[in-house]
């Protein structure tokens, strides 16, 4: 019995699983506070009196300790959270192989996972010239 593990239905926003390299999409909280993204947002617990950070577009699902992020900031970076979302054009996010390998089962098949999404009301539109030329 086979599983389907490389096709699409089984993969979230943010991972592709179509070669066995297995790749995650990370998302830097970093990139989010220093261009200051319309779509983060904080709030203050009342119950714990800690200040909390997250994404009103879900493109990371985890709400992070505002106070631990500036810590781990200060001492080297707090790092990537895996991506839970689609993608804003403008989010910094590195992409993370999960494992390690050669040959042709190890070999990338699906290069515009590296890319930015270009859908969306914000998204980029690829300028394409053979559009001009025909």
């Amino acid at each position: 019995m086979a599983t389907k593990q490389r096709g699409g239905k089984n993969t979230r926003a943010g991972e592709c699983r179509r070669c066995r390299t297995f790749c995650d999409k990370l998302v830097e909280p970093r990139g989010c506070v220093e261009m200051s993204c319309r779509y983060l947002y904080t709030y203050d617990d009342p119950l714990t009196a800690s200040r909390y950070m997250g994404c009103l577009r879900k493109v990371f699902g985890a709400e992070i300790d505002f106070d631990m992020f500036l810590a781990a900031e200060a001492s080297g970076g707090f790092g990537g959270i895996k991506m839970t979302g689609e993608p804003m054009p403008h989010c910094q996010f590195s992409v993370e192989p999960s494992y390690e390998g050669d040959g042709p089962a190890h070999t990338c098949v699906n290069p515009r996972f590296f890319d930015c999404s270009d859908s969306g009301p914000e998204g980029l539109r690829a300028f394409d010239l053979r559009n001009a030329l025909t």
